[in-house]
């Protein structure tokens, strides 16, 4: 029996995730369609950007997401960004030392930190600003300021985070994809993340729903690194994450 439209798009996805590239022939097979079906459906995923059709066939498309500057990405997804945000602050305890790193995401988590008896550490001026604010003890680590997203980075600030460790990391991300993991544009952001990781007992990833099943140029961890907090994974994708994935859904749909 042929599968409804919406599950054999879904199946056609999942092919190609798993193959790159797929024959016509071959999805007309594992969807038990019609070739002339196969055709249409691959011409609207291609006009919705999900894949490019090749000669016999189509292959799916993997961009690498740009980079936007701290101005842009403060009003993309903001209350996704602090609903994530909202939940995460109630996890932390009195007496935790925390790591936070730079970024739109986790700086939501601070206004939730308030009255809270921890100590911070931040590669980011801007969070470091409004923990004084807010009375955190806080300690920035050192090295050079990216202008266009307020972290810092560089060999200074991987010597500093080998003396420390944190009993829980809340960590951004650029993109994640069930088979490249988290990626983020610039390869020293990406060192910085991975010595956060490495040093924390417990490790969030914050990211919106729109993070996913996008790619980045430099991968800084897997997906089983930490626990991915989101406010919900899209249902196109729930079959590519695996069960040992946690991912945690703020305000599923």
């Amino acid at each position: 029996m042929e599968v409804l439209t919406e599950e054999r798009h879904q199946l056609i996805m999942d092919i190609l995730e798993s193959q790159n590239v797929a024959k016509v022939l071959d999805l007309v097979t594992a969807t038990n369609s019609s070739e002339t079906t196969i055709r249409r459906d691959l011409q609207l995923l291609e006009e919705e950007g999900y894949l490019k059709r090749v000669h016999g066939g189509a292959k799916i498309i993997r961009e690498v997401t740009p980079e936007l500057s701290l101005t842009i990405k403060e009003n993309i997804h903001m209350e996704e960004k602090k609903q994530i945000a909202k939940w995460v602050g109630e996890l932390i305890k009195d007496n935790e030392v925390i790591f936070i790193d730079s970024g739109t995401a986790t700086y939501q988590v601070l206004p939730y930190l308030k009255d809270k008896k921890i100590r911070a550490v931040t590669n980011s001026v801007i969070h470091a600003q409004y923990l004084s604010s807010i009375d955190i003890p806080t300690i920035v680590l050192g090295g050079q300021l990216k202008m266009n997203t307020g972290a810092i980075v560089g060999n200074e600030t991987l010597k500093q985070l080998e003396k420390y460790h944190f009993s829980k990391a809340l960590v951004g991300v650029n993109a994640i994809h069930h088979q490249y993991g988290l990626t983020t544009p610039e390869e020293e952001e990406a060192l910085v993340k991975q010595a956060i990781i490495e040093h924390a007992e417990e490790t969030f990833i914050l990211a919106d729903h729109s993070k996913f099943e996008t790619i980045n140029f430099v991968k800084f961890g897997e997906l089983t690194d930490g626990k991915i907090i989101t406010d919900y994974l899209p249902a196109k994708f729930h079959s590519l994450y695996k069960e040992e994935i946690q991912i945690v859904e703020v305000t599923p749909k």
